[in-house]
């Protein structure tokens, strides 16, 4: 919805107050009473005239024609016009840093022009750079009104987190006075419209706050609040519009109609645009396509009228018709004077000029929609070739406003976004039986900012950027993540004390910005390549992880689709998931009956009858066939994140799981797991194995068998061990960057699941203080519960306790999916580095220590509780447990280093 106009509307229209004797000549050149154009003449040729000496009256003279040119933009909408006014008001910028004047209100003038002018042109991110800078040097007003303008020019680029954080800055800046009523009113509306962009379902209850916030506002101000009134009548609308009260709507656009201004051409676009879609959903046709005709008639240039149009009528079956206003639609998000076709793509090199992504992605979905509807019509494949190729240019689309957003959050909004045009576009291609394009969109589905992360590490190395400046760089990113962390922690505390943090947290977050921005100016190869995150592609893929023993499993689901893909040599096979519902709930009553032990019959009965019908969804027989007894690497989505595919029942034998026919590991994404194995690791030691065994915090329990676990498993490895006292927390952290082979047996929880810990002898570590490390180790186990689970964002994965450690550095996890039996655990840990020891890959070696419990152990025992939680994720290779391997390495390095510098002198003598 674009009403973010109606808030530039009302921000403070640029003036300047003339004091100096010396400006008379150019002020009465600017006061003449002749047409425009000559006016303009005239002001060029007196600068051409001037004798330019950077004196404080020259930069008040370009910045004053620069608002002249602002109000000729205005009057003739011509834009030379009004980048004339930003190339003159960057002259009087230029001469006041020069000068250094000790005026800030001059300053502060300029600033907030071109900060307003460049958001006029929407060139948002030149926009911004000025704004920010206001913000932080600026009096109270201008830092209250650069905030708003802030907060506009990030939800035009889609960066909806900080646009909410920099609106949340102003109204917290302005005084509790009725001076500053109708722009707390304007701010709290701009609140709304950013959540309402960011989903009225999800965000209903705060659109609903910010709204209530506004309107007792104006339930005592001295002037007309009919304009923020009908902003009001706009979203509340808009909000039933979205929850499928549709009546309810239309009456209340109605009423928000009858009150605006019959000159509001812009507003009378928007309300007219929400009935005609109103009317849609009722199949009112008549008077839907009359109010989205009117809409046009009122701003050409609103393009989601012409989506709407489109929608009607692909309604209507009138297909073509439809696709041309969704291109015309898309058309006019970036060029309305070309001419164009429904059968029309974007050119890739155009997407980053777009000015309204946002509006552009949704109507590149809605079109690649249209023409699935075409197919699904008359069956016409074409139809399918051409979604494919719409939704692809979207993909491409959605990673440009991916980098565009530096807010991680964003990104993650982002992400979730794309996960639903994902979804569509691998449908697509499972109709056109494409398994190549269906493995490229589960790849962008998964772990995409994981894979951006290693991405932005290696470019720091390609581009050769000095070790303090790769310091310096992950310094501040600690320091956000910590800062973050104490946000997150905070726990019935003022609202002083969380003012304070959240500035901590933005202060880091500038000083971060900052930095990257002059790293990308003084080295460019280094802003180009971290840029380039790509997906494996499908050839390297194969040819890397698909042999006669290794195989690969796919999966994207939501709760209304879901497809596989098995890669296996010589052959894929696509299949559809059926009843996504239905599955997902099985999942959790799976998962909710493996917690504990299986205490008679009936309960194993339960389980098994589940357990064999979520295996007959997920792996059907063809692909069950061809999976026996091979390796397989599964990459699940979504709900299949928290489930255990070994313990899945293949037949209705009892204890037939499927660990017994294969061998599993996870994987993130196969493009990650190719990425991260290339990562440079060199660490000193080989192994530390950890356990506290007793806790001094929040009364968690002994892990009596912990101790016994590390021990005897360094009895195994060569290494060192933490026990009890010796585990605090900041002796472990300051460690973890050492060794190759981290071991943690201890406590560990999901928390309040957007921040998990684990538990070391004094302290508790949270996900968020995980980001903040660094290791180099080729294996993380962690010996604890429900190590895998955390958050699930749809499109990026589980935000879990293992996906920190990745985060970190390290090449593989071992962690669980439940709350481990200590004794239990402790046993498959040992067997598990006997394996290793014997030279097998790590998944073997946790498989095989899995099917020798089974084989051991009977009744109750049997129970996947105690088996089944721990899983492998990563790169698969064997791991040498051997210290002396690690010391050769570095005696033989040494004698090397010496022998080369032997003989460079030998030489040189």
């Amino acid at each position: 919805m674009k009403i973010t106009l109606f808030f530039l509307l009302l921000s403070i229209i640029p003036f300047t107050i003339y004091s100096q004797q010396d400006k008379d000549e150019f002020n009465k050149l600017l006061s003449l009473s002749i047409d425009l154009e000559l006016k303009e003449r005239k002001i060029d040729s007196f600068f051409e005239h001037t004798n330019e000496q950077y004196d404080i009256v020259l930069a008040d003279n370009y910045h004053d024609y620069g608002v002249f040119l602002f109000k000729k933009w205005k009057k003739t909408n011509e834009r030379e016009n009004l980048r004339k006014a930003i190339l003159f008001t960057k002259k009087s910028l230029s001469i006041k840093d020069s000068l250094q004047i000790k005026s800030p209100k001059s300053l502060d003038k300029t600033l907030y022009n071109l900060g307003f002018f460049n958001s006029r042109i929407q060139e948002y991110f030149k926009a911004i750079t000025y704004l920010i800078r206001l913000s932080e040097t600026g009096q109270l007003d201008k830092k209250i009104v650069a905030n708003s303008e802030l907060s506009i020019a990030y939800k035009n680029i889609g960066d909806y987190h900080k646009a909410l954080s920099t609106i949340e800055k102003a109204i917290g800046l302005c005084p509790n006075n009725s001076k500053y009523d109708k722009k707390r009113v304007n701010f709290y509306l701009l609140k709304a419209d950013i959540y309402s962009s960011m989903g009225y379902k999800r965000h209903s209850n705060k659109i609903k706050s910010s709204l209530q916030k506004a309107d007792s506002i104006l339930q005592s101000v001295s002037y007309n609040p009919v304009k923020q009134k009908n902003s009001i009548f706009q979203i509340e609308g808009n909000l039933l519009l979205k929850t499928e009260n549709y009546r309810e709507a239309i009456t209340n656009f109605s009423n928000a109609i009858s009150r605006l201004h019959p000159l509001d051409s812009n507003y009378r676009a928007i309300t007219h645009n929400s009935l005609g879609l109103a009317f849609l959903k009722i199949k009112q046709l008549d008077s839907s396509k009359l109010h989205l005709e009117k809409a046009i008639k009122y701003n050409p240039s609103y393009t989601p009228a012409y989506e709407n149009l489109g929608d009607f009528y692909i309604t209507k079956k009138e297909f073509k018709k439809g696709l041309l206003f969704y291109q015309k639609a898309i058309q006019y998000t970036f060029d309305p004077t070309k001419t164009y076709d429904y059968n029309n793509i974007i050119k890739e090199e155009n997407l980053e000029l777009i000015p309204n992504k946002y509006y552009t992605l949704n109507h590149l979905i809605q079109k690649a929609n249209g023409w699935m509807q075409y197919y699904n019509h008359d069956k016409n494949q074409d139809h399918l070739i051409q979604a494919l190729k719409t939704f692809k240019i979207a993909d491409k689309l959605v990673d440009v406003i991916r980098f565009e957003s530096s807010e991680y959050k964003s990104k993650l909004y982002w992400r979730e976004q794309a996960s639903s045009l994902y979804m569509k576009a691998v449908e697509v291609s499972f109709l056109l039986k494409k398994s190549e394009d269906a493995y490229y969109f589960m790849e962008k589905n998964k772990a995409i900012l994981l894979l951006e992360d290693i991405t932005n590490e290696q470019a720091k190395e390609n581009a050769q950027l000095p070790s303090e400046l790769a310091s310096r760089e992950y310094q501040l990113k600690q320091s956000i993540y910590l800062s973050e962390n104490k946000l997150n922690i905070l726990d019935n505390t003022s609202k002083d004390s969380i003012l304070a943090v959240k500035k901590e947290i933005y202060q880091h977050k500038r000083g971060y910005e900052v930095f990257v921005d002059s790293l990308n100016i003084k080295y460019p190869e280094y802003a180009i390549n971290k840029q380039k995150v790509k997906v494996l592609p499908y050839s390297n893929f194969t040819k890397k992880f698909i042999s006669d023993k290794e195989v690969v499993l796919q999966y994207i689901l939501n709760d209304d689709q879901g497809y596989g893909i098995l890669h296996a040599k010589g052959k894929s096979i696509i299949f559809e998931i059926p009843n996504p519902k239905e599955l997902i709930r099985d999942i959790s009553i799976a998962n909710y009956q493996v917690t504990t032990w299986f205490k008679d019959q009936d309960q194993l009965r339960a389980y098994h009858k589940i357990a064999h019908h979520i295996f007959n969804q997920l792996i059907p027989e063809n692909v069950y066939s061809v999976i026996k007894e091979k390796n397989v690497t599964i990459i699940p989505d979504y709900a299949l994140q928290q489930l255990s595919f070994e313990t899945l029942i293949t037949s209705k034998h009892d204890h037939s799981y499927l660990i017994k026919d294969t061998e599993i590991r996870y994987a993130y994404s196969m493009s990650y797991l190719d990425q991260n194995k290339n990562k440079n690791r060199n660490p000193e030691l080989n192994f530390l194995g950890v356990a506290p065994i007793d806790f001094n915090i929040d009364n968690l329990s002994s892990l009596i068998h912990s101790k016994k676990e590390v021990t005897n498993i360094s009895d195994i490895v060569s290494g060192d061990i933490l026990l009890k006292e010796k585990s605090i927390k900041d002796s472990v952290i300051s460690n973890f960057d050492k060794y190759n082979i981290l071991h943690l047996s201890t406590h560990a929880d999901v928390g309040a699941i957007s921040n998990p810990w684990i538990a070391f002898r004094d302290q508790k570590m949270t996900l968020q203080e995980i980001y903040a490390t660094k290791n180099q180790s080729e294996m993380v186990v962690l010996s604890a519960c429900k190590t895998s689970l955390g958050k699930i964002n749809k499109g990026e994965g589980v935000m879990s306790l293992a996906r920190g450690f990745f985060y970190a550095g390290t090449n593989s996890v071992v962690s669980s999916l439940w709350s481990v039996n200590d004794k239990a655990n402790q046993e498959l840990m040992i067997d598990f580095y006997k394996n290793i020891n014997k030279g097998f890959t790590k998944s073997s070696a946790l498989r095989n220590a899995k099917l020798h419990y089974l084989n051991t152990h009977d009744g109750s025992e049997l129970s996947p509780f105690y088996w089944g939680s721990l899983i492998l994720i990563g790169n698969n290779t064997p791991i040498s447990l051997d210290q002396s391997i690690n010391n050769w390495y570095w005696f033989f390095t040494f004698f090397m280093i010496a022998l080369v510098v032997f003989i460079y002198y030998l030489k040189k003598s």
